[in-house]
């Protein structure tokens, strides 16, 4: 079989593909190293220019828990491609999978670690990069010594600048001020890391866009201590505030050094700033440091004035304090717009599987009486199958697609706190998809009625 070369890239083998182009695994025999090459989907300027801005931003990260670049180059097929890291492991979403949808605290805590570090790298001036998309199919595990690498930095930021009414993000994983449009920084990034890190220690998503106060993940972590147990609750609790100003810590380098002093059991610099209401930081609290938990980590020097983060008082709700960057941060503009909030996709794919159902239920009746009027004569063959089943069949299965699709776009857009349209989309693929099972089920049993009779059956009797 001939070897195909993008460059002097020997190519392996396609990785995946996705709106703003393709990766593939290759190998670079110059230097003996695999890679992965990011090529345009087509030849389309727009996407070659996109694909261009993706790797200036890439190029501004060098940091080994982001995924690194290369280089990039253009051939005669390819006008432009990005080389990349080739991590061979797998994402969190598929440990996660793997594992039964949670991870052991530890190890949890130690990605959520590794994302931190690089988050609070891309957000340090003079890059300030804002990720905008933080979410387990982001962040690799590499196979070899489990290293945390976070992917698509560059395209988040990219399609952010040219988003124009669209808003850029995964909907179970979005802050509530990027779902509205009204800008992101450095915190929006913290609030989709706590939504992962409470989906890796608990199973559970968090309600969506902070629509509603999450329970504490102390409830699924009952080996814990309970001093741990507290300090981690304070600390994923906070970064799920609704509003960003109450969202603690508030930069990512507050993060890391809060989740290191989580993993080596020592005390933790308290943090400044408004603090949590007891509605959702109700876990008991000590005021005995937490335990350590075992770490190959080397024991963090010793610091003075440091208080365990168990003694931060918890008291009622606080007025939001105005939120002031630290030296030499600035906040990413976004311009704000007029647009509406999003529509579910599962609610116009219930609505359009409803249709399907219904229409199909309500032509079976025409559609099998003339086939048969016409090519039989208006009798059955005698142990033939009846075409009724082969309508009724599918058309029993688009109902129940539509139905499922259905409940599952309302319990989205529930959970959305009003901040997702398409309820009655979605009710209205409910309704057809009910109004339809009669009709499909009334066919389906005729026709395994007639099924087992011995002798032909006249379509005129009934």
């Amino acid at each position: 079989m001939e070897q195909q070369y993008i460059g002097r890239y020997r190519a392996l083998g396609k990785l995946g593909k996705g709106g703003m182009g393709t990766v593939v695994r290759a190998v670079d025999e110059a230097r003996g190293r695999e890679v992965a090459i990011k090529l345009p989907n087509d030849s389309d300027p727009d996407d070659i220019t996109r694909l261009r801005q993706e790797c200036d931003v890439l190029m501004q990260l060098q940091h080994h828990h982001v995924v690194e670049i290369y280089g990039s180059g253009s051939t005669a097929e390819a006008p432009f491609f990005i080389v990349m890291e080739y991590v061979e492991g797998v994402t969190v979403e598929q440990l996660l999978r793997q594992q039964g949808g949670r991870l052991d605290p530890r190890q949890a805590l130690q990605i959520a670690l590794g994302v931190a570090e690089a988050l609070a790298y891309a957000h340090r001036p003079p890059l300030r990069v804002i990720h905008r998309d933080i979410k387990p199919s982001n962040v690799l595990l590499r196979a070899s010594d489990g290293a945390v690498k976070v992917t698509d930095f560059g395209i988040a930021a990219v399609l952010a600048e040219r988003s124009g009414r669209t808003v850029i993000g995964t909907a179970d994983y979005m802050p509530p001020e990027q779902a509205k449009r009204e800008g992101v920084d450095e915190r929006s990034d913290l609030y989709s890391l706590g939504v992962m890190l409470y989906q890796m220690l608990t199973g559970q998503l968090p309600p969506l866009f902070a629509s509603a106060p999450a329970q504490p993940p102390s409830r699924w972590l009952g080996s814990m201590p309970p001093d741990m147990s507290a300090r981690l609750d304070r600390l994923v609790l906070g970064l799920l505030a609704a509003d960003r100003a109450q969202r603690m810590p508030q930069t990512a380098a507050a993060l890391v050094e809060e989740l290191r002093a989580l993993l080596e059991g020592r005390p933790a610099r308290p943090q400044s700033g408004p603090q949590l209401d007891p509605s959702i930081a109700n876990a008991p609290t000590r005021r005995a440091s937490a335990p350590a938990l075992p770490t190959e980590r080397a024991a963090a020097p010793p610091v003075t004035n440091y208080q365990p983060s168990g003694t931060l008082p918890i008291s009622g709700p606080h007025p939001a304090a105005p939120y002031t960057p630290p030296p030499g941060y600035q906040l990413v503009p976004v311009v704000p717009t007029t647009s509406k909030s999003p529509v579910s996709k599962k609610a116009n794919r219930a609505r359009w599987l409803g249709v399907l159902s219904l229409a199909l239920a309500v032509l079976t009746l025409p559609l099998v009486a003339l086939f048969f009027v016409i090519f039989f004569g208006g009798e059955f063959l005698n142990g033939q199958l009846p075409f009724l089943a082969v309508l009724a069949i599918p058309n029993l299965s688009l109902f129940l697609f539509a139905v499922i699709t259905g409940h599952r776009a309302l319990g989205e857009i529930r959970r959305s706190g009003g901040q997702m349209r398409g309820r009655g989309r979605a009710i209205a693929g409910l309704i057809t998809g009910y109004i339809s099972f009669p009709l499909a089920a009334y066919w389906l049993g005729l026709a395994i009625f007639m099924f087992v009779q011995d002798g032909g059956v006249c379509v005129r009797c009934y």
